[in-house]
Order: structure tokens, then C-alpha cells, then sequence
């Protein structure tokens, strides 16, 4: 943390292993949500607030002692209370869609959301589009329609889990503008701490209506999912202070990747050929609008 910005990119070393971690991570929490979900029947909204009462604890444990950590003005600044709903909502949609679609097929349509985002910012932001993300986002939209309905299959109809996928792609696409725009005046700690914040106050309402007793194992699996993705999340902000935004952005499409092929081995998702050319196109669109133009 006390390395100047201008000579973290001299540690590529440093950079893969906690990118590694993030993959490691991210994996975990998304296999662990489909095992919750298919085999065990816990509620997704129950998995939800254990992820968002777990990280907001993991954020006052870093950083409040640092001072880094302001959570009052998450319901004081209407831009930070609304990375925090829209950020909430966004992860809801892929928690509700995780067990019914399988964990490839709801990370492959929620990885999209880079493609929104370049949109969003090219309208909101005024950020330019060059020819290298516009393929991007084209092959992207192109992979997005194979995958989720033009072929016979689990996915043959473009059904409500797959829109609900598709809306939380848009909705974090919505918070990557927002965040943009917060990194200007709020500290990195108080940003997540918001998606918390608003994910208890969304979650726990749905969690108590549904709510069924809960195992030793289900609380074990529920706790681990939780740690998985706030350690998934921080691991990867920290290796992108040590990689540039091309080896940063490979690291984070591989995980999609990974997801999809365990869940093959795991849990028997299946996939089609156009449905597997679909998730490819999606990954090298999704890649490109990424890192378009910053490759040297």
C-alpha cells in the first residue's frame, strides 16, 4: 500500500497473485451459491445477506481504523446511496438466476455488464468509443444472443431468469458510471460499504419471509460464499494497482471461464455448440471493450 502509484505496475508479480486470489475467490463464491441454491435449497436472498452483513463487517474491521470508513454519508450523498441500491439490486439479480440458469450460464450473461458500461459512459460520461471496443461491444451483444435463445436447449427462450441475468449486467454497468463519478470525492472503503449497507436493507426483509431453518453446514457454506466474495472483490482492487489494465482485465475474463468449466464437472451444466460459441464471442467482446486501445 505504500508503494508510489507510479511504480506499482514494476511488481507484475505481486499483481498476478492477487489476481489469482480474486480468480480463486470469485469461483468459489459462485459454485458455492449454485451448490446452496440446486442441492441444499437455501434461499438466495438468505445468501445475500450473509454476503452484505459479512462485508460491511470485513470493511469495519480494515478500514475503520484507518479512518478511511464513512458510513454515514452512504444515506447522506444521493450519488453514494445510489451505487448502493443500484449495486444491491445488480447483485440480487445474479444471486436470484445462479441456481436456476447454473453458475456458467449467469456469469457468462452477467459479464456483460462491461459492454453497458462502455455505453453508458460513452452517453453519460462522454468517454469516446474507438473501432477496437465498438467490435468488442457488436461480437459481445452477437455472443449474448447465441448464448441465451436463438438455439434449442436449456436456454432455448429468452425466459424471466435470463432478463433478470441481463438486468443485473445493466445495473452493474449502472454502478461502474456511478463509481467513477464517487471516486472523485469518497474513499474506496465508504463505496463498498454502501453496497453492503443498501444489500442488508434490500436482502434481509425477503430472507425473513422466506426463511427456513438453516444447518450447521448451511451456515458454514453460506459464511464461506460471503468471505469468498469480499476477499474476491478487495483482492482484485489491489491487483490492479500492480497490472496494467489489459493483464488486469485477461485475469478477470478468465473467470467466467473457469466458472463455466467446473460447473460442467460439477454440477453436469450443459451447453450447446452455438450456446458455447455464444459464451466465447461474449468473453473476446467483453475483453476487448475492456482493454480496446490500452494495449501497447
Amino acid at each position: 500500500m505504500s508503494i508510489p502509484d507510479t511504480h506499482l505496475q514494476h511488481h507484475p508479480r505481486r499483481g498476478t497473485l492477487w489476481m489469482l486470489l480474486s480468480l480463486t475467490c470469485f469461483t468459489g463464491n459462485a459454485l458455492l451459491l449454485k451448490d446452496l441454491a440446486s442441492h441444499r435449497q437455501v434461499d438466495p436472498w438468505m445468501a445475500l445477506s450473509f454476503r452484505a452483513g459479512i462485508g460491511l463487517l470485513m470493511t469495519i474491521v480494515l478500514f475503520a481504523p484507518a479512518g478511511t470508513l464513512r458510513l454515514r454519508r452512504s444515506f447522506q450523498n444521493w450519488l453514494l446511496a445510489s451505487r448502493g441500491v443500484l449495486g444491491a439490486l445488480g447483485t440480487a439479480c445474479y444471486y436470484v438466476t445462479i441456481g436456476p440458469l447454473g453458475a456458467g450460464k449467469a456469469t457468462l450473461i452477467g459479464n456483460t455488464w462491461c459492454v453497458f458500461a462502455s455505453i453508458m459512459a460513452a452517453l453519460v460520461l462522454h468517454e469516446k468509443i474507438g473501432l477496437v471496443k465498438l467490435l468488442g461491444i457488436l461480437f459481445a451483444m452477437s455472443g449474448l444472443c447465441l448464448l441465451t435463445g436463438m438455439t434449442p436447449g436449456s436456454l432455448a427462450e429468452f425466459g424471466h431468469y435470463e432478463m433478470i441475468a441481463l438486468s443485473g449486467a445493466v445495473l452493474a454497468a449502472a454502478v461502474v458510471v456511478v463509481i467513477r463519478q464517487l471516486t472523485r470525492t469518497e474513499t474506496s472503503a465508504t463505496i463498498f460499504a454502501s453496497q453492503c449497507l443498501y444489500g442488508l436493507l434490500l436482502a434481509v426483509p425477503f430472507a425473513a419471509s422466506h426463511f427456513t431453518a438453516l444447518n450447521t453446514l448451511d451456515i458454514v457454506l453460506l459464511t464461506a460464499a460471503a468471505l469468498c466474495a469480499g476477499v474476491g472483490q478487495l483482492a482484485m482492487t489491489e491487483g490492479f494497482r500492480f497490472l496494467s489494465v489489459a493483464a488486469g482485465g485477461a485475469f478477470q475474463i478468465t473467470v467466467p471461464v473457469i466458472i463455466s468449466l467446473s460447473s460442467i464437472a460439477l454440477f453436469a451444466e450443459s451447453y450447446t455448440l452455438a450456446q458455447a460459441i455464444g459464451g466465447m464471442l461474449v468473453l473476446w467482446g467483453s475483453f476487448q471493450t475492456v482493454v480496446g486501445g490500452r494495449r501497447r
